[in-house]
């Protein structure tokens, strides 16, 4: 997938984030800062910083 049709895609389903890509940086800003240099490392990060979000975004996706 592109990787800007990605950051898209992860905005809608994360809304409470501020998610970028630079570089081949992924961050995304709320409660906190994260960043990684994988967009899987990002996912899983995302995770642990905001367990609900994630889940309501998986929840997103089944709907789909």
């Amino acid at each position: 997938m592109d990787e800007s049709v990605t950051v898209l895609l992860l905005r809608h389903l994360f809304p409470h984030w501020s998610i970028t890509s630079d570089g081949g940086v992924w961050r995304a800003g709320g409660r906190v800062l994260i960043s990684s240099s994988h967009l899987e490392g990002l996912l899983d990060l995302l995770h642990v910083a905001d367990p609900v979000a994630v889940e309501r975004a998986a929840g997103l996706l089944d709907e789909a």
